[in-house]
């Protein structure tokens, strides 16, 4: 480009038409579609005004579409977007990229990310904004001819850090590099960081609600780089820092408020009328029959048995039988078939019906009689094949959903759901990918161990376009795993009150490679018994806790140095 964005700028590749029509030669059929094409881009208004909003599949909030364009006018495309967690920071990015792309001003796009996330981005991307993506493995890359139809790039921090992709991406010159959960980027010494700093890009979106963890040095690091220099050199800095605390400190910090409002955007939940329905979860627990608890605690502890030797194949195998014994004894007979345990099998196959399965069908028959639809999620097929059962034998209409129906298939369940039928069966893979606004109400027959698959199955009803109080059941049998792992999730975090997004912010504190399912099985193999294990989660809740407590610390910073008014 040869001029600011927002000004007549001559977009890359045109420069020697516009030089061929100056001298007055003849311009081809190919050169006249070119043409028709730098007339389109140069004629579009400036980015007081949102070019891309017909060709979006959704109504984007005013303050969304505001902070688009202080991004793009104010900021020049360099910008980070802070806003707390659940206000569509993704939103921005992609108004963002949408007008500079349909301007012509980014074609080559790629966008790093936790690899949570990324899925995540692929669906707004596809749904919100119609625009192609591509993930990138880890196995190179041989990047494409580039056109107006190239997909935005979508590549995890972890892969894109790694050689031989590092390299490629460095050598790539970019138009749009977005970095979401950009905190990670704060140590100007991590491969991400690096991998970051070695990207060439006109434009750059860093996406973070916590911008200052425990230190200005972080918002330091974040600013230089989208501006390198804007807050002098590290020593300039750490001097005003210190300032801070002297007999000026209220006149520094208004000037660092000035300097962090020119290229950071933040909302506050309680600056914005935009609130998602009220959230109201009840955790039943279920007192098992005496077969199925004797059951269950022999899975147990033949597990904690077995684990404690076991190799890391195996490790896996174990868990899972676990994790199956806690949703159903159908379940449970097919993941101890797979490792084995015949006599296991045998015992699970003969255990036809369970507590929970009973409190299932009267939870539906009271939510049906209010003619309110219910998606009711497992996370084994062998449990959703004996709740089809079930519900078939109490006369409850169902549709049945699950990752391997075709295309066709899942469609017409999903269909059938909306149209038909008062309840749908599912599987993780209703958890991924869709949206079922059009129902208020979930059970959870069986929970996952790993939280942020209850919030992702959670966040298939409470999200944008959600019309009603959404109500949430987690069925659990007391006595389970699961029964504890809910206990401290509900107590230490307030889990079912946490905004979607909050939780991984949380968990992402306690390390950067923190799995909260491993901590927890770890927990039960190295536990004497029910009282040790309690007590291990008791521990790895005051973790959670400080984590908690500390996000809570660093947005309260956020906000006192960011101050109000993010986008006047």
């Amino acid at each position: 480009m040869t001029a600011d964005p927002g000004s007549l700028a001559v977009p890359d590749g045109y420069g020697p038409l516009l030089r061929q029509i100056e001298e007055g030669r003849q311009v081809t059929d190919s050169d006249s579609t070119l043409l028709e094409e730098a007339l389109g881009i140069w004629s579009k208004p400036g980015f007081d005004t949102i070019v891309s909003l017909p060709r979006l599949r959704f109504e984007p909030f005013r303050y969304q579409l505001e902070a688009a364009q202080v991004a793009l006018r104010r900021m020049r495309g360099r910008a980070i977007l802070a806003d707390e967690v659940g206000l569509g920071k993704t939103i921005e990015a992609g108004l963002v990229l949408s007008e500079l792309r349909l301007r012509g001003l980014a074609r080559r796009v790629l966008v790093l990310t936790p690899p949570g996330l990324l899925e995540q981005w692929q669906e707004e991307l596809d749904q919100k904004f119609a625009l192609p993506s591509v993930l990138l493995g880890s196995g190179g890359w041989e990047p494409t001819l580039w056109s107006g139809d190239d997909p935005v790039v979508l590549a995890s921090l972890p892969t894109a850090r790694r050689a031989p992709l590092r390299e490629r991406l460095a050598a790539e010159s970019w138009d749009l590099v977005i970095a979401d959960e950009a905190h990670h980027l704060k140590n100007p010494r991590t491969a991400s960081a690096q991998l970051l700093r070695s990207l060439r890009s006109r434009y750059l979106l860093l996406l973070t609600a916590t911008p200052v963890e425990n230190r200005l040095e972080d918002l330091f690091q974040l600013i230089s780089l989208v501006r390198p220099g804007h807050l002098g050199a590290p020593s300039t800095f750490h001097s005003q820092e210190a300032a801070l605390a002297g007999p000026q400190a209220g006149r520094k910090l208004a000037e660092l408020q000035r300097r962090t409002r020119s290229v950071m955007i933040r909302h506050r939940r309680s600056e914005v009328a935009r609130m998602l329905p009220r959230r109201l979860a009840e955790t039943l627990r279920v007192a098992p029959a005496a077969e199925e608890a004797e059951l269950y605690q022999s899975v147990a502890e033949r597990v904690r048995q077995r684990g404690r030797e076991a190799g890391a194949r195996d490790q896996l195998q174990l868990r899972t039988v676990l994790r199956a014994a806690g949703s159903s004894p159908a379940a449970l007979a097919g993941a101890a078939a797979s490792l084995g345990w015949g006599d296991t099998a045998r015992w699970a196959a003969r255990v036809a019906s369970t507590e929970k399965a009973a409190v299932l069908l009267e939870l539906l028959r009271r939510h049906l009689a209010r003619d309110e639809k219910v998606v009711v999620f497992t996370g084994f097929r062998q449990t959703l094949a004996f709740l089809e059962e079930s519900l078939t034998a109490g006369g409850l209409g169902h549709a049945v959903y699950h990752g391997s129906l075709p295309h066709q298939g899942k469609e017409a369940a999903i269909s059938r759901f909306e149209q038909e039928l008062p309840v749908l069966l599912t599987t993780e893979a209703g958890g991924e990918g869709r949206n079922l606004q059009f129902c208020h109400v979930m059970i959870n027959f069986d929970l996952p161990w790993n939280p942020m698959r209850i919030e992702q199955r959670l966040g298939r009803i409470h999200r944008v376009g959600q019309g009603h109080e959404v109500l949430l059941a987690n069925l659990v049998s007391a006595g389970t795993i699961e029964d504890r792992i809910l206990a401290v999730l509900e107590a230490r975090i307030n889990l079912f009150e946490l905004v979607v997004g909050e939780l991984d912010m949380i968990l992402g504190r306690i390390s950067d490679d923190f799995d909260f399912e491993t901590a927890v099985y770890r927990a039960h193999l190295h536990s004497s018994g029910p009282a040790e294990f309690r007590g291990r989660l008791e521990e790895l809740g005051e973790q959670l806790a400080r984590a908690r407590s500390g996000y809570l610390e660093s947005r309260l910073r956020t906000d006192e140095l960011v101050g109000g008014g993010a986008t006047s």
